[in-house]
């Protein structure tokens, strides 16, 4: 199993994190207001992380950069992040005076994408403010059941939901765009155990050779690049973050052999599994 470094972190290190901003942490959830990094520099570890369960980022100050399911993103001070459980996340750049507010969620319906960015209005942004200030306030009534808090977080993210489906429409792709994001979202999602391009296709239901060729022309990247590059971070992940073997990781990873793995794994960083393990 993976283990949640940041959560484990977090529950060992209460009074330090409180430091850092306002907290609210109960049986597993927490919830931050006004939050700093600062120092924390293993808090947004600098090798892939594959989130273990949903969180909603929303930036108060400062800029970020990161990599989710492999493309690159930027967020400045208003941007709001839906991240689903299975998220695959790679830190790239903090600003020092990077802020904000968070908290988690157990993802209880599915979802067609494992992230959810909006770059929210005027008005936008005080309906989101009113809902970080009413959930606050929810989370730090004791007496009120976890049902309650539960229902704020849906209708939260419902109204996220709705304002990332306005601002898609607001924004017009081109056929061959739309195929390359519907492919990278399925990379991200299968990657781990599905390594042939004719899975892909399959599954956008166009031919092997001319989603190759629609691939390369789009981003600059063969499909085959795409999905390497997945598998790789997948293993990187179970590296850092699972005690599991390497012969573990390649049966679960649907390699054919330990040294299958091996082999891929050299071949695309140019370091042996055991090698990334212990400078991780």
């Amino acid at each position: 199993m993976l283990v949640d470094t940041i959560t484990l972190d977090l529950l060992k290190n209460t009074a330090v994190w409180q430091e850092h901003g306002d907290l609210h942490l109960h049986e597993g959830f927490f919830m931050l207001r006004n939050f700093r990094f600062r120092d924390r520099e293993f808090l947004m570890p600098t090798q892939p992380y594959l989130l273990q369960g949903g969180r909603v980022v929303y930036v108060r100050q400062g800029y970020a950069d990161y990599s989710f399911d492999l493309v690159d993103y930027h967020f400045e001070a208003g941007d709001l992040v839906v991240f689903y459980a299975e998220t695959l996340i790679e830190k790239r750049q903090l600003s020092p005076d990077f802020q904000l507010d968070a908290f988690t969620f157990i993802n209880s319906e599915p979802s067609s994408a494992n992230f959810i960015c909006v770059h929210p209005d005027e008005e936008s942004k005080t309906v989101i403010d009113s809902h970080f200030n009413l959930l606050w306030a929810l989370v730090r009534q004791n007496r009120l059941s976890r049902e309650c808090i539960t229902l704020q977080i849906k209708s939260f993210l419902k109204f996220v939901q709705q304002l990332e489906s306005m601002q898609e429409h607001t924004r017009p792709t081109s056929r061959q765009t739309n195929t390359l994001q519907k492919f990278i979202a399925l990379v991200s999602r299968h990657a781990a155990r599905e390594r042939a391009i004719a899975y892909y296709a399959n599954q956008l239901c166009i031919a092997p050779h001319y989603l190759s060729t629609l691939i390369k022309q789009t981003s600059g990247h063969t499909p085959m690049q795409w999905i390497n590059k997945t598998a790789v971070k997948e293993i990187k992940v179970w590296l850092a973050y699972s005690d599991e073997t390497t012969a573990q990781i390649a049966e679960r990873l649907n390699f054919p052999c330990p040294s299958s793995l091996t082999k891929f794994f050299k071949r695309e960083t140019g370091m042996t599994p055991s090698e990334y393990r212990n400078r991780s």
